[in-house]
């Protein structure tokens, strides 16, 4: 405590502190009320599976290695971050294919910190670098990764259908070289391929929890796992 400041200040921080709480429970409630909806539905809404996630990494030391901005932001509305080790933050340049060699470099400098670190990464953006998976295999490092798999880069797909609209065109087309599909990808196979323990795809959002376990038990034990989810877009 400041013993210079007056007793005037010290009220003022103390509501000032008060406003902050309300508005970050405010915020939170929000965030859970948001993230129920299509609690259970398939494919898996992102709320339903952040949440998931957290229910599994919330009594651990945990680390998330990878951008939230494709999750919208369900991590930092719904989890607890407390730490400084818990968030490396996003890109940076908004380079595609960041994220999965990012969360690698990231979960290398966890690795032999006790942390069950986790990568939430786009297919498309996984696409850009699968070999990453041979490096967390043959390096042994310890990283579960969360296939946000939405069968598209929809980002792009967004975008197209977004300019269709503003130009009077038709936007059913944007579906045209910005999905994945036919075939899907299965990235639990792909994974296994590469060396790395892998489930899925989860269709089912009755299936996280349980999955999750698992997952979390295998990179306890000092190696990589990955999870392929299918999700709802955004």
């Amino acid at each position: 405590m400041n013993r210079n400041l007056t007793s005037a200040r010290r009220g003022q921080n103390d509501a000032r502190a008060e406003r902050f709480k309300t508005s970050f429970i405010a915020g939170r409630l929000a965030a859970r009320d948001q993230a129920a909806l299509g609690w259970d539905a398939s494919p898996i809404a992102i709320g339903r599976m952040t949440a998931e996630v957290w229910n599994a990494i919330k009594n651990e030391d945990w680390a998330l290695v990878s951008p939230t901005g494709f999750l919208s932001r369900f991590p930092q509305r719904l989890w607890d971050f407390t730490k400084p080790s818990q968030w490396n933050g996003e890109s940076g340049g908004y380079g595609v294919g960041y994220g999965m060699p990012g969360a690698v470099g990231a979960a290398l400098a966890h690795k032999g910190s006790g942390r069950v670190v986790v990568n939430i990464v786009g297919d498309g953006e996984f696409l850009v670098a699968p070999g990453s998976l041979w490096t967390l295999a043959h390096h042994k490092i310890p990283m579960l990764t969360i296939m946000h798999n939405n069968r598209a880069w929809h980002q792009e797909v967004m975008h197209v259908e977004r300019m269709a609209t503003r130009r009077d065109r038709d936007p059913s087309t944007a579906h045209i070289g910005t999905t994945i599909e036919a075939p899907f990808v299965d990235y639990a196979k792909l994974a296994q391929g590469y060396g790395v323990w892998a489930e899925g795809p989860l269709t089912n959002p009755a299936q996280l929890g349980p999955a999750l376990a698992r997952a979390i038990k295998v990179v306890k034990s000092g190696l990589p796992a990955l999870l392929d989810v299918v999700t709802q877009p955004r």
